[in-house]
């Protein structure tokens, strides 16, 4: 008797050296326990076989006598397929009822539903018929059913030894549940040919090839509209580190700064309500230690796909510049990075020919430099702070800019904020064109910069990266705000408003803790494009 097939992914499974697929037992399972997202006292794991009683019980609790599986069906698939049946484990809970929820499946031949070729298991067959999925009565209506169809395609995915082959998956379901998958990213494809009972059951498809491709989305960060603040591209993997290839696509983007993420499994630094991601930024020409307008895009677009749910906090882990941390408040997206403080140049370093030389690279007048100093290791950028007017009329010279020294990254042109009246005659001003960035067309989000009231402005240079403006820098915060917090005297932890004044331009709100040497950003981000790369 064949099983009712309630979920269909086609795909390929492992190609085993027994017909009847018994050499499975001797393959590892290389899946790694993960905490499910949005679930975070929930684990997605491999189901091993002393778990198949309990299987058996949310199975037979489950579905109709003449659906449910047999606790030797079960079995079966999970001798024959262990990679393709997993569960979902409430570690809070003890370990007889920890399993509150599984995915089983089996491999078929062919691309089409049919229940002949359902009823076993064929190794390196195209198409993988889930047989169940279940949760646990009392864990129904959380989301957890959709986070674990989800977290099981990604396994499928990633799974390239064992699932490699796969090119499609083919889901049937009842009306009832088409949203479901279709938030799980299936396309409907109509009516099924396979009858059941009374019900009208329909076949629904997910392009596994397609899937495969790398996601990307491009951001626009730091701005609460479409194209202002800083593009910023986000790519889900690292290639497992292949740096060539990081650097050819963010090449190929050329945006300022392509993000890399990968989750990090099992739980963050700062616990299992924390959801840990590896990232690492290169610009068109190299990668950077820090960037923050990515940073701020990566921590959006995981909480805009469900990668992590919104309002669970998401740490950063990079290779230099230590853990940073990203939360949600309302609109605005809060980053916590250290901070950079800048070190005055030494009498020797910052000759009056040195300093004759910077001005000559922006196009002012020496006697509007005001100031020059450098950020360390990891923001290591001269700091340059010059008068308003003269920070009105910059006319930037690339090649003289990337000659000057020492300058490991850019350069960072800043002035102080001045009266709303004057603020506003002065971003009218900006070059290359006369008019404001283009990020003062909207009110950031709740008012606060409705009037153009800002402690201070900036401008980014970084024409040694490929970069001749950067539209807006995040990291470049964590040298101004330490610098501008001292300056204007403000109370530690005391919120600054911030504008960089490209011609995109970038809103800011940024606060300096000296006790900690922490400085927080706080931005906006909109996404402008979504797709997949073809590689």
């Amino acid at each position: 008797q064949v099983t009712l097939v309630r979920i269909v992914f086609a795909a390929a499974s492992s190609k085993l050296t027994a017909s009847n697929g018994r050499d499975s037992l001797a393959m590892p399972i290389t899946v790694a326990s993960q905490r499910l997202p949005g679930h975070a006292s929930l684990l997605f794991r491999p189901l091993l076989g002393a778990d198949v009683p309990r299987a058996a019980e949310l199975e037979t609790a489950s579905y109709p006598a003449d659906e449910a599986a047999t606790p030797e069906k079960l079995e079966y698939r999970q001798r024959v397929a262990p990679e393709l049946f997993f569960g979902v484990y409430d570690d809070s809970a003890p370990p007889s009822s920890a399993l509150i929820g599984f995915v089983v499946s089996t491999a078929a031949e062919g691309d089409a539903l049919e229940e002949e070729t359902m009823s076993t298991h064929h190794p390196g067959g195209e198409s993988i018929c889930i047989h169940s999925v279940v949760v646990a009565e009392t864990h129904r209506r959380k989301g957890i059913a959709r986070a674990m169809v989800r977290a099981y395609v990604d396994a499928i995915v990633k799974d390239r030894q064992r699932c490699g082959a796969a090119r499609r998956l083919l889901l049937l379901a009842k009306a009832r549940l088409l949203g479901l998958y279709i938030q799980c990213g299936f396309e409907l494809l109509g009516p099924s040919a396979i009858v059941h009972g009374a019900d009208q059951w329909f076949d629904m498809r997910l392009d596994l090839v397609a899937k495969r491709q790398p996601e990307m989305l491009q951001v626009d960060a730091f701005t609460p509209i479409a194209l202002a603040g800083n593009p910023a591209a986000i790519l889900f993997t690292q290639r497992g580190g292949d740096e060539d290839w990081m650097q050819a696509v963010a090449a190929e983007n050329n945006v300022s700064d392509t993000a890399f993420l990968e989750e990090r499994p099992g739980k963050s630094v700062g616990g299992k309500d924390e959801a840990a991601w590896d990232i690492r930024w290169f610009t068109p020409a190299s990668e950077v230690s820090l960037c923050g307008h990515a940073t701020l895009a990566s921590a959006h677009v995981l909480w805009e796909t469900g990668r992590v749910a919104h309002g669970v906090p998401v740490s950063f882990h990079t290779r230099k510049a230590g853990v940073l941390r990203c939360r949600a408040e309302g609109p605005w997206i809060k980053m916590d990075f250290p901070a950079q403080p800048p070190v005055p140049l030494s009498d020797g370093q910052s000759s009056k020919s040195s300093r004759t030389e910077i001005a000559a690279a922006l196009g002012i007048e020496e006697m509007d430099v005001l100031y020059i100093g450098r950020g360390p290791e990891t923001t290591p950028d001269l700091l340059v702070e010059v008068s308003p007017s003269a920070f009105a009329s910059l006319k930037p010279n690339s090649s003289a800019i990337s000659g000057l020294r020492p300058m490991d990254r850019g350069i960072v042109v800043t002035c102080a904020g001045v009266g709303a009246s004057l603020q506003a005659d002065l971003v009218q001003e900006l070059p290359p064109a006369p008019k404001r960035p283009r990020v003062l067309m909207g009110d950031g989000g709740d008012g606060c910069h409705a009037a153009h009231r800002f402690d201070f402005l900036s401008r980014f240079f970084a024409p040694k990266f490929g970069v001749d403006e950067d539209p807006v820098t995040g990291s470049a915060h964590c040298i101004l705000a330490p610098y501008w917090a001292e300056k204007l005297h403000r109370p530690e932890g005391s919120l600054m408003q911030a504008l960089q004044a490209s011609p995109r331009g970038g809103l800011l709100r940024v606060r300096y803790s000296k006790t900690t040497s922490r400085v927080e950003i706080e931005g906006q981000a909109v996404t402008v494009l979504r797709g997949r790369m073809v590689l």
